[in-house]
Order: C-alpha cells, then structure tokens, then sequence
C-alpha cells in the first residue's frame, strides 16, 4: 500500500506511457477508453485522473453497478508513468417490478407500454430518463401541457423497484395563438404557416410541426413556441404566474416568439469536374416574402465552360412558389427555365421548359403533388413533351441538407402525350429511396450529433415505355447514368446501350442505381470525410448486361447552407488505361 501510494502521484505535465484497465467483465478496455480523458503520450495531470475516475464511477452507477469502486494506479514503466484503472464492478442491479401512479385519463396498461425500462432487466438510469421523457411526451401531445412525472428508485441489495408518480393536470385546448416579435411579416402569415387554429386539443407534436414549418419559410432564423395558463377568456392578459400545475386550466394560449431574418439574399456559387476539365459558376437572387405574403420568387443562372472554352453550356431559370393557395394547405410552384450547350464546333442545343405544380402534406411525413411538365429540346431533334406527373413522398430525415436518421421514399408516375397533345407519347415510373442511420461514437453516447458515423443508403429504379405515336423514347426522355450523383468515377451520361452523337450521350429506357455511404463525425464540427461504393446500369429492360460499379472517398465541409463536398470517384470495372479517377466538386450531399 506504501508503494502504491508514493508511486501513485503524477505531476502536472507528464506524459503517460499508456492506459490501461483491469478488473472488468462487463466492458473492455475498449470501451472504457472512449469515457476518459487521459491518454497516452500526451500530457496529463492528477486532478485529470481524478476526474476520470469519477467519470468511471458514475458511468458504472447509471448503468447498474451501484457499489462499483474505481481506482488509480500510476506506476513507471520503460520511460514514462503508467497510468491503471482498477474496476471493481460488484453485482449489477436487476429491475424486479414497476409501479405507475396518479394517472386517471390514461390507463396504466397503455403508460407501461411507453416505458424503455421493463421489469427482469439490468437497470439503467439512460432507460430511466428516457422513460420519464416518453411518459411526459405521450401526456404532452395527448393535451397535457403542464403534466409532471416524478421517478423513484427504491434498492434492496441488486434489486431495485422503479416508481413513476404522475400529476396530470387538467386536459387542455388552445384558446387563441398569438405571434410576437415579427417587424415585416405579416402576422396573418405566420398564423397561417403554424395551422395551429383555437379550438385543437394542444399537443406538443403540433407546436414542434409548426415551428418547423415556421422555419421553413425562410423567414425566421429564431421559432420559439410558449404556452401559457388562460383563464378561460380567450383573449385576455397574460398573466405572469400562472395556475400551478394541479390547478391548471382547461384552456392555454399558444404564443410564438419569432426573430425575422433578411428575406432577400444573393448566392454565388462555383465548382471544377476534372475530367473532362470544366468549370461552373452560378448565380442566385431569392425574395422569401413577394408580396408580403411568404411568397418566393428565385431567380438564377449558370455558365460552365470548359478549360479550353470551346464548348460551354448556360442556362436561366426562375421559381415562384405561392404555399397555403387560396387559404388552403396547397403549395403552388411554377418553374421555367432556358438551358443552351454548345457541344462541338457544329453542334448546338437549346431547351425550354416549364414546370408547374401543386402539392400538399396530407400529414406530416406524407405530402402528394401534381405537377405538368412542358419541354421543347430543339437543334439536334425537334420534339415537344407536355405530361402530367403524380408524386407520392413519405420523409422521415432529421434534416434535408444533412440528414443522420430517418428514410425518405418517393414514387412518380408520369404520362406524357395522348389527350396532352405534344410530340412524345410515353409513361415513366420512378422510385427512389433513401435510408439514414446514426452508428453513435460509443459506450454511453445517449444523444446524436455531429460526432456520429452515419450510414448513407440509397436506392433508385425507373422505367419509361412509349405508346401511341412514339416508337422509341427520344434520348432526352430517357435515363442515364454516370457523374457526380450516380457513378462517380464515371463521365456524365456514359452509361446505357443507347447512343446519341448529341455530346456521346448514352441512355436506356430502364435505370437501376444504388449508393452506399460512411459518413464520419464532423472533426472540430465542421470538416468530415466519406466513403463510398456506387453501383448501377442502364438497359432496355431490367435484364441488365452487366452492373458497372466505383468506389471513392470523399471531404465533407459544413456550412449553414449545407455541406461543400469534395469526392474522388474511380470505377472498378474495365477502368480504360491510365484511368485516375475524377474529381468533383458540389455543394451538399451526392443523396
């Protein structure tokens, strides 16, 4: 014990040799690695120890080992101190039984259910809290806003019963919704934007869609949501203490406290695909609030020469989109654009086309949309499409520039032609999803964030058929694939068995193409690396000839309007000679 204790003093500054941990059966060294602080060969000190093992301690205590006991040890070794931490873990502690009380609109049956901790199990005080926080959730979008959960955790030697007393308070509706702190923007408009009407049973779900779609607009950079205690008169004061919690009223007041941002903003934009070698510039103009209504007009244009500015392409186009159309939940968007590409000396192609839609969530995840679609593709061939696109999406991602979790699916049908008129007849399906899942950083990580692996996957499929007047499907109508979001490594629309002289354009008239990636953790929060495998082809049916496939790696940098990413693609199968890959350039994800 002398030893120990004379050995057992690290001065402020050395550095360890290594880290180690004994005595452990539940977690490796691994593992516990991730929880301190201390490593090897940088510099430490004892109040750095110290706190590690409190680190430990309390890790062990969360997770059910209630009389854990952690030591440190500092002994030398070859040339520097060793620092070990002796982990005694003890019995762990089982749940034994689970009591609910207080609760009289919700039956005991139905609370249980929303429990993460059950009754056999280990204890675990991450469960715990999350149970607590999935009681008072299922209150709060149940039309309980001042609910209150108490937990208790009653031990007998490695057994332990948990209680949760709940104090309900009364069932709640909104009984007005007030907005403050907008200086410009209509107060008409955001109450329309949050859907939230007096008279709904309030529910904590709804005010959280609501600020999301208060966000959404593009209007506020700050949504925050209140509710507040009403004496049942609707309208009047707020008062600046309201009822306690068992003497809350049946009615509250919802208020949004919002910050405005500027709605008008100009964009510049840049990138470099090598090869071939070519540049894109662009530029954007956005008004988030036409009218002072929450309308959006964008308007945009591009130019990407290449190095040797022989060949070029521009184009011009514009978005106006209108949401909540004639007072109902409709978005209407409309989209023209103009595109000019000079392929070779001797040809030229230009393209007009609008794009003009309705769409509207049916719920939250679930939104539809209608949308026609006029094409005129003139100079190289002579053809006009007027068709009508169905579209279902189902959108479960976290977020849409820079998605962690959730899945998004999306299914279009479009006809084209026929009672349309135009020159083309054909029908196209398409379907596209993609999944998104958080891997987490390790032992105790209970939140997400930006220090999280992510798992990327996407998968796409579609097929186009001609009817009527069409006998073959124009090249333009058709799929292709290759480039910097289906096949990197691969040129632009250099895949499929169809040929058009139009810039070595290949196509088919089905496409299946899948992505999979391992995004990491953002380093200092903004700067990450991903890696990836791309597969896919393009065929006159889904009887593929041969799959083409690459793989690459790539640099994330985050910004406020989504990632910059840079990606290095090579393809693996029948790489032509002195193959070194591409690069590109781009702004947010490939998917």
């Amino acid at each position: 014990m002398l030893l120990l204790c004379l050995a057992g003093q690290l001065h402020s500054g050395d550095t360890l040799e290594a880290v180690r941990f004994q005595g452990m059966r539940t977690y490796s060294s691994r593992s516990l690695s991730q929880l301190v602080t201390v490593r090897a060969k940088r510099p430490s000190s004892e109040i750095q120890l110290n706190n590690d093992v409190a680190t430990l301690e309390l890790f062990y205590q969360n997770e059910g080992f209630h009389s854990v006991a952690v030591e440190k040890q500092v002994t030398r070794g070859r040339r520097l101190p060793v620092v070990t931490f002796h982990v005694a873990e003890g019995p762990r502690t089982r749940v034994t039984a689970i009591a609910i009380s207080g609760n009289v609109s919700v039956g005991t049956d139905r609370l249980l259910k929303q429990l993460a901790v059950r009754p056999g199990r280990f204890f675990s005080k991450a469960a715990l809290d999350q149970s607590v926080a999935a009681l008072r959730t299922y209150y709060l979008n149940s039309g309980y806003p001042f609910v209150h959960v108490q937990d208790t955790v009653t031990r007998t030697d490695s057994l332990a019963t948990l209680s949760f007393d709940i104090a309900e308070g009364r069932l709640c509706h909104v009984s007005e919704v007030r907005v403050r702190g907008n200086r410009t923007v209509r107060t008409g408009t955001v109450l329309r934007a949050s859907e939230i009407r007096p008279g709904e049973r309030f529910s904590q779900k709804r005010m959280q869609e609501a600020q999301r779609r208060l966000y959404a607009t593009k209007l506020f950079y700050r949504v925050m949501f209140y509710v507040i205690a009403d004496s049942g008169q609707g309208a009047g004061p707020e008062s600046p203490n309201p009822a306690p919690r068992s003497l809350s009223p049946a009615l509250v007041v919802v208020r949004f406290d919002v910050v405005e941002q500027a709605y008008r903003g100009v964009a510049l934009g840049a990138g470099v695909e090598t090869p071939p070698n070519r540049v894109l510039v662009s530029a954007e103009w956005e008004h988030d609030n036409v009218f002072n209504a929450g309308h959006t007009l964008v308007i945009g244009g591009e130019y990407s020469p290449t190095f040797s500015k022989s060949n070029y392409r521009f184009g011009f186009d514009g978005t106006y989109r209108v949401p909540y159309l004639v007072l109902t939940r409709i978005d209407f968007q409309t989209h023209p654009y103009f595109t000019y590409e000079r392929l070779d000396p001797s040809t030229r192609q230009r393209e007009y086309g609008i794009e003009t839609g309705m769409s509207r969530n049916l719920v939250p995840q679930f939104t539809v949309g209608l949308t026609n679609r006029l094409r005129l593709v003139s100079d190289t061939s002579s053809g006009i499409t007027n068709s009508l696109a169905l579209t279902g999406q189902y959108d479960t991602r976290d977020d849409i520039f820079d998605p962690g979790q959730g899945l998004s699916v999306q299914v279009v049908v479009e006809g084209a032609g026929g009672p349309l008129l135009g020159s083309n007849d054909f029908y196209r399906l398409t379907a596209d999803a993609r999944w998104f899942q958080r891997l987490g950083t390790g032992v105790g990580s209970q939140t997400a964030g930006s220090g999280d692996f992510v798992v990327a996957v996407r998968g796409m499929a579609g097929s186009v058929r001609p009817y009527g007047r069409t006998v073959a499907v124009p090249y333009y109508e058709a799929f292709t694939l290759g480039g910097r979001s289906t096949l990197r490594g691969y040129p632009d629309r250099s895949i499929g068995p169809g040929y058009s002289n139009v810039g070595d354009y290949r196509y088919g008239t089905t496409v299946v193409n899948g992505n999979v990636e391992l995004r990491t953790p953002y380093v200092l929060r903004w700067v990450g690396l991903v890696g990836f495998v791309d597969v896919g082809d393009a065929g006159w049916d889904f009887r593929m000839r041969a799959y083409e496939y690459s793989a690459g790696a790539g640099i994330r940098v985050r910004t406020p309007i989504g990632p910059v990413r840079l990606d290095w693609g090579k393809r693996l199968r029948n790489p032509p000679s002195g193959d070194k890959g591409r690069f590109y350039l781009g702004l947010l994800h490939a998917f």
